[in-house]
């Protein structure tokens, strides 16, 4: 009797190895990708500001002034990396936990989305599918956005298929949600998703229970955070600044820049068309993708929002994501039919990761460290001298300082709220006669104060702007 497999099984675990070992690579790369530039480090800052004491939310005349403005859930998230005795494991350690945010929900909502009987492997495609369809920029980046969106992954898999009595699960789910909100201030689609979800499906009565159970758990989470932050820095950094931010045409944001067309038609105008086109089969009570379509739309016109206010990315039109687990196990089911048909799951995932790769190539596929290090030499071969206006961690990690970043700087400005001269001078090096600026930035606010005879010169990977040192300056070696 012949032991041998099936063709289709055995095609099918040889698809899902070579399947694992693709998204492998491809999170990998991203990983590698995480340490280059000053972006991450400029974002992890905070995190390492409150834990040395240092108000992470400075108010409009103190310092020094950080890229921050959005919630302080992501700073506690990323309070690990903070124990690092270096900028380079600090990054390393903050690497991990920007893909742990995006594996471990994906992982979890598949798992509870799956209904009764799915096999194993099935939902290993549909975990594969979707972490290849997750956007890159949240893969690459930290950003506020990442802990907000595992929040509200979370929060689909909570409210989908709750009962308005399982009362346990849905002060959890709101609690999640508003958790979300305490990431990122518009990621309101998973706060008005549940409860619009409990209301589609059980009445006014179980929605506007679940919003008073959202309000309390928000209130509850506002009380702690200002408690651990202080109101006054919070609120002006979380809501003062960002609403004094202004609109850009939209029309002109799509023209100047066409990968923002098209990162909207896949992740915005493509999710959109085919709800449209399935509405009649979606939008019942009973179907299991109604919590994520709800929790979607309801981040729409917020994902806009920011996406339109100047300085926002494409990391704000992340709202789709929240359909991935329930498109990817109905995709991951998916098997070729007697007609020939092709089996659709690795087709989509060989197609994902191409247009993934493309889009970041050349892939690294060792961690990008030398600027790091370069940067590190450069501090201690300039202390209170040298200004890393993008990199605060490596005056933190050589000096115990934490100056500007001119992120911030510029973000206030922008907003009509400009730092005042005095404070910009407080929290710059002491005998500053360095800008050392990481060859992936361009160089911007810092320039005017820098001397138009400031000489410019390079040192591996960064553009150094130097001029003579103050006369009186002290001696900080």
């Amino acid at each position: 009797m012949s032991m041998a497999l099936p063709s289709f099984q055995r095609n099918f675990w040889l698809a899902l190895i070579l399947g694992m070992a693709a998204v492998g690579l491809w999170l990998w790369g991203c990983f590698c990708m995480f340490s280059a530039g000053g972006w991450n480090a400029i974002r992890l800052a905070p995190s390492f500001m409150w834990r040395a004491g240092v108000d992470p939310y400075p108010g409009p005349l103190a310092g020094p002034v950080t890229t921050w403005i959005y919630g302080p859930l992501p700073i506690l998230v990323q309070w690990p990396a903070t124990l690092a005795h270096n900028v380079v494991t600090a990054l390393m350690v903050s690497g991990v936990i920007n893909l742990l945010l995006a594996v471990i929900p994906l992982a979890g909502v598949v798992q509870t989305q799956a209904t009764p009987g799915t096999p194993m492997a099935t939902r290993a495609w549909a975990l594969l599918l979707a972490l290849a369809c997750w956007p890159a920029v949240n893969l690459i980046f930290c950003l506020a956005d990442n802990t907000a969106m595992a929040c509200g992954l979370i929060v689909v898999a909570l409210v989908a298929g709750t009962g308005p009595r399982d009362h346990a699960r849905l002060w959890a789910a709101a609690a999640t949600a508003t958790l979300a909100l305490w990431s990122k201030q518009t990621e309101f689609g998973p706060v008005l998703g549940q409860i619009a979800y409990l209301g589609f499906r059980y009445g006014g009565r179980a929605a506007a229970a679940q919003a008073l159970r959202t309000a309390a758990t928000g209130g509850l989470f506002g009380l702690v955070f200002c408690g651990l932050f202080g109101a006054e820095g919070l609120v002006y950094n979380m809501f003062v600044i960002p609403a004094a931010l202004p609109f850009i045409n939209p029309a002109s944001k799509l023209e100047q820049y066409p990968p923002y067309f098209n990162y909207a038609l896949t992740y915005v105008a493509g999710p959109v068309l085919l709800i449209v086109l399935q509405a009649k089969r979606l939008f019942h009570r009973e179907h299991p993708a109604l919590a994520p379509v709800l929790v979607f739309a309801c981040s729409i016109p917020f994902n806009l929002a920011g996406f339109f206010t100047i300085g926002g990315n494409t990391n704000s039109l992340h709202g789709a994501v929240y359909l991935l687990p329930a498109a990817c196990l109905w995709l991951a089911a998916r098997r070729p039919g007697p007609g020939g048909w092709p089996w659709p799951a690795p087709l989509v995932l060989a197609a994902a990761l191409a247009v993934q790769v493309a889009g970041q190539w050349p892939l690294p596929m060792r961690p990008q460290l030398t600027g790091l290090r370069q940067g590190a030499a450069l501090a201690r071969q300039f202390p209170g001298q040298v200004y890393f206006p993008w990199n605060p961690l490596l005056t933190y990690f050589s000096e115990g300082r934490f100056d500007h970043a001119e992120d911030g700087l510029i973000v206030r400005s922008l907003a009509g709220r400009p730092v005042p001269p005095p404070v910009v001078k407080a929290y710059l090096p002491p005998a500053m006669c360095v800008v050392a600026y990481h060859r992936y930035i361009i160089d911007g606010y810092v320039r005017s104060f820098i001397p138009a005879d400031a000489k410019r010169a390079t040192f591996g990977e960064w553009i150094l702007l130097s001029w003579a040192p103050p006369a009186a300056a002290p001696n900080t070696r």
